[in-house]
C-alpha cells in the first residue's frame, strides 16, 4: 500500500489577511510627507508675507526721518510745512539758492516723489507741525509729526498702516 504523506503548511493562520501592509504603511508615509511639505510650503509663504510687511515699515520709517531731516534744516520756514501732504505737493520748487519757503515746498515735493518711487503701496505722506506757547514769555515751539501712510501688502490693500515720527525741531 501507498503511504501518502500530507504536508502541512507552517505558516501562520492570519498570514493572508496581512497581505499587502507593507504597501499602505508606505502610503501613509508619503502622506505624511505631503502634509508635511504642504505645512513647510505655508510656513513659507507667511515668512515671506511678514518679510513685507517688515521692510514696508523700515521704508516708512526711512521716509519720514528723511522728511524730519528737512524740516530740521530749514526751521525758517517751518510754518511752510504744516500741513504739507504728498498728494497735493506743489509743482515746481528750487533746484539752488532758494528761499526758505521755496525750499520747504521743494523738499516736500521731493519727498513725494521719494514716496511714489518706493515700494509702498498707496503710499502718502503728511506733516502737521503745531505752534504751542512755552513759558511766560510766550516762546513759540513748534511740535512737529511726520506721517507715512500705505496700503497692508499682506490685506490685499484693503488695512492701512501709518508710521507716525514726532520731530522735536
Amino acid at each position: 500500500m501507498r503511504q501518502q504523506f500530507h504536508i502541512i503548511s507552517r505558516r501562520h493562520p492570519s498570514a493572508r489577511t496581512q497581505r499587502g501592509v507593507g504597501l499602505i504603511e508606505a502610503l501613509v508615509a508619503v502622506m505624511l510627507l505631503g502634509v508635511s511639505l504642504l505645512g513647510l510650503g505655508l510656513l513659507q509663504v507667511q515668512t515671506l508675507q511678514h518679510q513685507r510687511v517688515s521692510y514696508s515699515n523700515t521704508v516708512a520709517q526711512l521716509l519720514s526721518l528723511d522728511m524730519a531731516e528737512r524740516i530740521r534744516a530749514n526751521l525758517e520756514a517751518i510754518d511752510q510745512y504744516d500741513g504739507a501732504v504728498t498728494t497735493n505737493a506743489p509743482e515746481g520748487g528750487c533746484s539752488s539758492d532758494c528761499a526758505p519757503s521755496g525750499l520747504a515746498d521743494q523738499d516736500v515735493m521731493d519727498w513725494r516723489d521719494a514716496i511714489v518711487g518706493s515700494t509702498l503701496t498707496s503710499g502718502v505722506g503728511s506733516v502737521d507741525a503745531t505752534e504751542r506757547l512755552v513759558g511766560g514769555a510766550g516762546i513759540g515751539v513748534h511740535d512737529v509729526s511726520v506721517q507715512v501712510q500705505w496700503s497692508d501688502p499682506i490685506s490685499g490693500g484693503v488695512d492701512l498702516q501709518t508710521y507716525r515720527f514726532e520731530v522735536e525741531p
